[in-house]
């Protein structure tokens, strides 16, 4: 019997989705789903549509459930004045990405037209809800318009002028924070962009980027778990000293191919140790039976409770409190991610161990998340040139060789009831192309080429640059979807290797496309650094 009991208790420790904290009650609010049916019936009944655009592993979101949501006053003028929309922002990548300056949580409003009135960042308490909520009702004028990319005068080059080159690289300089490292932010965490621009920089001898990435780097490595290994999201206060415990699929796969590459520069061990932590992570806490990825891991124990204490543990004290609830969604935006950081892991190591991971949740996402080829698709893209002869025999020649579909696109979930999205096929495009670039096999070259074809028959915008998703319905506010600097950048990216290694120019277009909408002076000079946009030039341009 003591044999038994101590099994039990191994089978515990190495299989932590067993202890998976129980969510908060609910309130009383009768919540729905984001669509275009809802504005009509905000139309009928005269009512306005609140949208508490949340994720569920965010510790102010499960504090705002707890606290406003379930506030009697609150609940009640949501019902009677309000269609209460309530939207896990994993789940919509439209959403998130439209509204994720705001948030999480982000709280929207709209009119039943589907115009923005209002847009709040984060935590609302309860008196402060009820006088915006009243205030609105009052008078439904919107406050700001969103940013309108239709009006804007793209650039006809697909390359930065000069001018514009220098004012990223003083950007991205005067962005360092000297004294803490990383970004001079509230919030600190490692941007990717940023350390790759360094790297590049470093590996022509630019001491001064040298410093700041390792600076920068070694900072970074206080984000990650010291118990479980794993990133978290980031730390507040202006310091690495205050960290927000949630896990991001997103952000493992990225810290890991930013920390192998940072190895491969620098040959520090630290970072390719920081790499191998956040692999170890992975596989014992974001990983499916079937070897594809999970989407996150809950900042908090107790949803809504602060972990400080519950993080500084140990890995017996933590597993004998619990384990933060872990989000068993599968996303093919999120598993691209990853499967790109191992694939960089296994160049940097040449451990199969990493190849074969990436395999194999690649291979589960090209079985369950695939979009299927149509016949008339097909016919559409054989005879997309009309004038050239030529054109039409070579892409009859491609289809015979490879015996294929010609376009491949990705779900997001198992179900869509958007999209699609451009980051799930945008990012698996990158998994075969890397893919082929570590295994020679040639069927992920063409997979690939039939990612890029996807892409650009569904995604792209009529001047320059791609839209993030398809429109989600014909009245709301994201009827005409947007197109985002981080994905164009990375289409840039893809779409120039894609091209070097095919020698076919559609690729070349499809790079110089997405350049054109990111060499415009409105777009690359938005933030506080776009070093991306940097690289992307570099890579298409490499004597501008």
């Amino acid at each position: 019997m003591k044999y038994i009991f101590l099994l039990f208790i191994v089978f515990l420790l190495i299989n932590p989705i067993w202890a998976i904290t129980v969510p908060g009650t609910k309130d009383n609010i009768p919540w729905e789903t984001w669509s275009g049916e809802v504005f009509k019936k905000a139309g009928k009944e005269n009512r306005l549509v609140i949208l508490d655009l949340e994720a569920v592993w965010c510790h102010w979101c499960h504090v705002m459930h707890e606290t406003t949501y379930k506030d009697p006053a609150i609940s009640q003028l949501i019902k009677s004045k309000f269609i209460p929309l309530r939207v896990d922002q994993d789940s919509r990548p439209d959403l998130s990405n439209r509204y994720r300056e705001y948030g999480w949580p982000a709280t929207i409003i709209f009119n039943a037209k589907g115009e923005e009135l209002i847009k709040r960042a984060g935590y609302i308490p309860p008196d402060e809800m009820k006088l915006e909520l009243e205030r609105i009702l009052a008078n439904p004028a919107p406050e700001e318009p969103h940013i309108d990319f239709a009006k804007i005068k793209y650039s006809p080059n697909a390359y930065l002028s000069n001018e514009l080159k220098r004012e990223l690289i003083e950007m991205h300089k005067s962005s360092f924070d000297t004294k803490l490292r990383g970004f001079k932010s509230f919030q600190k965490y490692l941007d990717r962009d940023a350390a790759e621009y360094s790297l590049i920089c470093a590996k022509n001898k630019d001491q001064s980027e040298v410093q700041r990435v390792q600076k920068t780097l070694d900072a970074s490595l206080m984000l990650i778990d010291p118990v479980w290994g794993g990133v978290y999201q980031y730390s507040t206060m202006g310091t690495w000293d205050y960290p927000h415990f949630e896990k991001l699929a997103t952000l493992q796969g990225e810290y890991i191919r930013i920390y192998s590459k940072a190895y491969d520069t620098l040959q520090n061990k630290n970072y390719l140790k920081a790499a191998e932590n956040i692999h170890r992570y992975i596989k014992r806490f974001l990983t499916s039976p079937d070897g594809v990825f999970y989407v996150s891991q809950d900042a908090d124990l107790v949803q809504g409770q602060h972990s400080y204490d519950y993080f500084a543990l140990d890995d017996f004290a933590r597993r004998k409190q619990g384990i933060p609830r872990i989000d068993k969604h599968i996303y093919s935006s999120q598993n691209g991610l990853i499967i790109n950081g191992l694939i960089s892991l296994y160049n940097s190591t040449h451990d199969e161990k990493y190849l074969q991971d990436a395999i194999t949740a690649t291979n589960w996402i090209i079985k369950h998340r695939t979009f299927r080829g149509s016949i008339s698709q097909t016919i559409s893209w054989i005879f997309s040139d009309l004038v050239s002869t030529e054109s039409i025999l070579e892409s009859i020649k491609w289809i015979l060789v490879n015996k294929t579909w010609p376009e491949r696109g990705f779900r997001h979930g198992e179900v869509d009831v958007a999209g699609p999205y451009l980051s799930d096929t945008l990012y698996m495009g990158q998994t075969f192309l890397n893919l082929y670039i570590a295994t020679s096999d040639k069927k992920w070259l063409t997979f690939s080429e039939q990612t890029a074809r996807f892409i650009k028959r569904n995604f792209e915008a009529p001047i320059a640059g791609f839209s993030t998703s398809k429109a989600s319905c014909e009245v709301c506010a994201v009827h005409r979807p947007d197109s985002l600097v981080d994905e164009n950048i990375v289409l840039a990216r893809f779409a120039n290797r894609l091209f070097g290694y095919t020698k076919e120019h559609d690729y070349r277009n499809i790079a110089e496309h997405a350049m054109r909408f990111l060499s415009t002076q409105e777009i690359a000079t938005r933030t506080i650094t776009e070093p991306g946009i940097l690289i992307a030039n570099l890579e298409l341009n490499p004597g501008n």
